[in-house]
């Protein structure tokens, strides 16, 4: 498996980017205890949202992006989350004057005793640019999270791309001592942009390990962009309605009556449907209940959207 590490690419013409997924954990709800995993500590397992407890997952409803959890072991099992610890949604910042650069609310992982692997939703885009602000609290972690140990923390946030399984570092402090990075104590944001790549398949993936309560990472406003095309055009160029659905069509209406190609994928970027749309009705009756990707084209502009169907 390859790994490539890019710098964020500032695009230096009349080519536009629209936010074309998001999260800053703000649509969960806020529960106060601690997270208690019922599921076995020694081996790899998904992580449940348990009742009256902090979600660790999520489902695409509304406008925020989705996320699911699990945990794997260190190569020595310890207790991992059975002992109930603060992960997932939560609304408690890392401090009172260090509050969640968008909203009220963030993610947070710490105290795992063992790794935390945190997916977000797949995005299809063309040459997407990803940011994520995340925040390490100042402590003493240990070894440089070369080995599966208790003694080697680490944090990794990367995209990967789900066609050919290439991994796009943003943050990955393996093979360092996280106390000598410098970015502890603040709120920073990563990103990357990902040139000429069209309608790839990508998703944001967190990896975590850590063994002391003091040893918290935060995470807040998560941003997917993408390119949309040699003119500038409002994200809100295409419409598409209602969302989710459950009726067999969905509306898509644009701000030109020229003619709409449109391309629907499933969530392993798989083409499922391909249509030239002369009216404003899209027929989806054939698809299952789940989220798919609409690729919506309109002379040179383009633009993808989530679709949930029920």
């Amino acid at each position: 498996m390859n790994t490539f590490y890019f710098l964020p690419i500032l695009f230096i013409c009349t080519m536009s980017q629209a936010q074309l997924a998001f999260t800053s954990f703000e649509e969960p709800p806020v529960f106060s205890s601690n997270y208690t995993d019922t599921g076995d500590p020694a081996i790899p397992h998904d992580l449940i949202n348990n009742a009256d407890e902090p979600l660790l997952d999520y489902t695409f409803i509304n406008q925020e992006m989705g996320f699911n959890a699990r945990y794997e072991p260190y190569n020595n099992p310890g207790e991992g989350l059975t002992d109930g610890d603060f992960v997932g949604v939560t609304d408690s910042p890392p401090a009172a004057v260090l509050p969640f650069p968008s909203g009220q609310q963030g993610y947070e992982i710490s105290d795992v005793d063992g790794n935390f692997i945190l997916e977000f939703d797949t995005v299809i885009a063309n040459s997407p640019t990803i940011s994520i602000d995340y925040f390490i609290s100042e402590t003493g972690y240990e070894g440089d999270g070369t080995s599966n140990t208790s003694s080697s923390d680490r944090l990794r946030i990367y995209i990967k791309d789900l066609g050919d399984t290439m991994e796009y570092d943003l943050l990955n402090t393996t093979g360092n001592d996280i106390n000598d990075l410098g970015i502890e104590g603040s709120w920073n944001t990563v990103s990357l942009s990902i040139e000429e790549r069209p309608n790839i398949s990508v998703k944001l993936i967190i990896e975590a390990r850590t063994n002391s309560g003091s040893e918290a990472f935060f995470f807040d406003n998560v941003v997917f962009e993408q390119l949309l095309g040699d003119r500038e055009f409002e994200a809100d160029y295409f419409t598409l309605y209602p969302n989710p659905t459950n009726k067999g069509h969905v509306n898509i209406i644009s701000n030109t009556d020229e003619i709409k190609k449109v391309i629907v994928f499933d969530v392993l970027g798989q083409r499922v449907i391909s249509r030239t749309l002369t009216s404003g009705i899209l027929n989806i009756s054939e698809l299952h209940s789940g989220i798919y990707f609409v690729k919506i084209e309109n002379g040179q502009a383009s633009l993808t959207k989530k679709l949930v169907v029920h």
